[in-house]
């Protein structure tokens, strides 16, 4: 047996061609009834603005008309299908590395977010919802007085928890 200097960089090497293989598999295997094409788990990036929040997700290669968005008990759906299946007979691939199948996610929102007025835009293959939320109340001042003090302008005297006439 010989004895090899331990290498960081090896590590990460074998785990990354681990991770490969492992999606790999997983996104061959990823299949919905019914549907021709795979689905799979959309990417989002949510952000907190001032007046809500701001969803982002990359679906390249769908048009407006292929992206349904809902918004039901609290939970955001996103789900983007493919209507027409394009498929090209010219040639033969020597390596095919873009996936094409459907795109779904299902997002918790908090509960002050104000669904009626949820937009959403798309532009070049980016959609973008916006999701505005109620307004925080303010917070109150309550005013916070001694409770061992005089008698002042025919106030009542705070002692102890009862309150007495000077």
């Amino acid at each position: 047996m010989a004895l090899s200097r331990w290498s960081p960089i090896n590590e990460l090497t074998g785990l990354h061609n681990t991770m490969d293989r492992l999606f790999g598999e997983m996104f061959e295997s990823i299949e919905t009834s019914g549907m021709d094409a795979p689905t799979f788990r959309l990417p989002v990036d949510i952000k907190e603005t001032k007046d809500g929040y701001v969803v982002k997700a990359p679906i390249a290669g769908f048009k407006p008309e292929d992206v349904e968005l809902t918004f039901s008990d609290g939970v955001l759906s996103i789900k983007a299908t493919h209507r027409e299946e394009k498929n090209q007979k010219e040639g033969s691939y020597i390596r095919r590395e873009v996936i094409f199948g459907n795109y779904q996610r299902q997002i918790v929102l908090p509960p002050d977010v104000q669904g009626e007025n949820i937009k959403a835009g798309f532009d070049n293959g980016l959609l973008t919802v916006d999701v505005p939320r109620k307004s925080r109340p303010q917070p109150k001042r309550i005013e916070v007085h001694s409770s061992h003090g005089t008698k002042e302008n025919g106030k009542h005297q705070l002692v102890g928890s009862t309150t007495q006439k000077s």
